[in-house]
């Protein structure tokens, strides 16, 4: 959904550029050129941020902040050729979150705007609970294997796994396990560049684990890593990149890591160990999606043999 930015601004050559280049960027804008006029148009609106010259013909955009400020939670940047400490002080007091002097370029303007937005956004998210969180979904491929061998054994050996490997790991990256699925676990990480060194490490001591068990065949990961928002309630993680973390881990072949493409932009030049990207149809979700495969030593072969991907970089 776009975000509605409204002017008011009696300049007329620098309200149209600053309009036109405001909509080239992706925003929805409104532009007024006296504070009566701008009043009327934004009634009916849902604003998101306003940007206010403060000396306008008749009322000033001082009145304007207060007027917006009491309507609601709309973001407010001065943009006016008044330069003095004083002036700047009064329109901050005046309820603006931001004060930018005449002439300024478009570019700052545009920084500014992005990261008041960004911060609302976040505001909003607290509000509801909501948080940033990588999270990350394993799954024991050999489980059923392991089960149907020895099932008194098998259950052990499972057991032993979990509590020796994957919550020994996890304080290293403060990781917290919030959710046991029987062969798997879901995992919540406070960024995504520990979720993704977690996912790689556990790869590892994984394999030496099965290595030391006589499972090597039997005892393998798959892991996948998304970010996104959740909502945390009663200890437990909710939001559309639970899901997508299971869906990325289910498509990873045994014994790798598959990340989410937004996972890896944020990770790229911080994470060692070489990331190939391919492109995915995952369960539920109508497009194919681009995500990051990390093979470890007994994922090759299952990567080449894998339903439904395709190399694409």
């Amino acid at each position: 959904m776009q975000e509605t930015i409204a002017i008011a601004e009696d300049e007329q050559d620098l309200r149209e550029l600053l309009a036109e280049f405001l909509s080239g960027n992706g925003y929805r804008v409104l532009a007024a050129a006296s504070v009566a006029e701008f009043r009327a148009m934004v009634e009916f609106e849902a604003v998101d941020l306003a940007i206010l010259d403060i000396n306008m013909p008749g009322e000033d955009g001082l009145s304007l902040a207060r007027w917006l400020n009491a309507r609601g939670s709309t973001s407010i940047i001065f943009a006016t050729a008044v330069a003095s400490a004083i002036d700047r002080i009064v329109g901050l007091e005046s309820g603006a979150d931001d004060y930018i002097t005449k002439p300024y370029h478009m570019r700052e303007m545009l920084a500014r705007i992005r990261g008041l937005l960004r911060r609302r956004k976040m505001a909003r998210a607290a509000l509801a609970g909501k948080r940033l969180a990588a999270i990350a979904s394993i799954d024991i491929v050999g489980y059923t294997l392991l089960i149907q061998t020895d099932e008194q054994n098998g259950l052990a050996l499972t057991d032993r796994f979990f509590r020796d490997v994957v919550t020994q790991s996890l304080p290293r990256r403060a990781g917290n396990l919030f959710k046991m699925l029987g062969d798997g676990a879901l995992i919540d990480f406070p960024s995504v560049q520990n979720a993704v060194e977690w996912a790689l490490e556990c790869q590892t001591e994984t394999r030496a684990y099965a290595a030391a068990h006589g499972q090597a065949q039997s005892l393998r990961l798959r892991i996948g890593v998304a970010v996104g928002d959740v909502v945390v309630r009663n200890g437990d993680r909710f939001g559309e990149v639970v899901a997508l973390a299971a869906r990325i881990q289910e498509a990873a072949p045994a014994g790798s890591v598959m990340i989410s493409d937004v996972a890896r932009a944020m990770t790229r030049g911080k994470i060692r160990g070489d990331f190939v990207a391919r492109r995915h149809a995952l369960k539920n979700i109508a497009e194919p999606m681009e995500l990051w495969l990390h093979e470890g030593p007994s994922a090759a072969i299952a990567a080449s043999a894998s339903n439904g991907e395709s190399a694409v970089r």
